[in-house]
């Protein structure tokens, strides 16, 4: 207990992923979800990840999963700026077709619904969708791309080494 916080290690499972020659780490944590795609599956799971162990993933529902069976996983970058664009421009286009739809109620118009502000809801709707696939990376598993699980524990730091 240094300072009065007590620390501990966290063991992390990372994602490196290799493209045009630069290196770039993805960190998941216990307590992370993960959405993971296995070996000869089509579609992907979502679990909570419990317990990392040397080469396994153990989730809350207590499946246990090797690294090596993984074919593809699935990680939202939690960028605040695309975020808060995202929420924004969904929102903005359902109260847009919203407000206009009653503004023609109110004022007597016909139609009710206007096709165009339809259209221009619409095209807000899918700009918000877009951004928030944007925000999301997907990996395959390959030569260039590999998973590894890092167990960071300094308490025996201080001691030496049996030999």
């Amino acid at each position: 207990m240094a300072g009065g916080f007590e620390c501990f290690s966290q063991k992390t499972l990372e994602v490196l992923v290799t493209r045009y020659g630069k290196l770039k780490k993805y960190e998941v944590f216990t307590g992370d979800f993960l959405e993971y795609k296995l070996k000869g599956q089509y579609s992907y799971r979502r679990d909570k990840i419990t317990n990392l162990q040397d080469s396994f993933i153990v989730f809350k529902n207590d499946s246990v999963i090797k690294l090596s069976k993984l074919k593809a996983v699935r990680i939202k970058k939690n960028v605040h700026l695309a975020r808060t664009f995202q929420v924004a421009f969904t929102a903005l286009g359902g109260g847009f077709i919203f407000l206009n739809t009653t503004n023609n109620l109110i004022n007597e118009r016909s139609p009710a619904v206007d096709p165009l502000a339809v259209l221009i809801g619409g095209g807000l709707i899918g700009a918000g969708i877009l951004i928030k696939q944007i925000n999301i990376k997907r990996i395959r598993m390959n030569d260039q791309n590999s998973l590894k699980i890092v167990d960071l524990n300094f308490n025996n730091l201080s001691e030496k080494p049996e030999n």
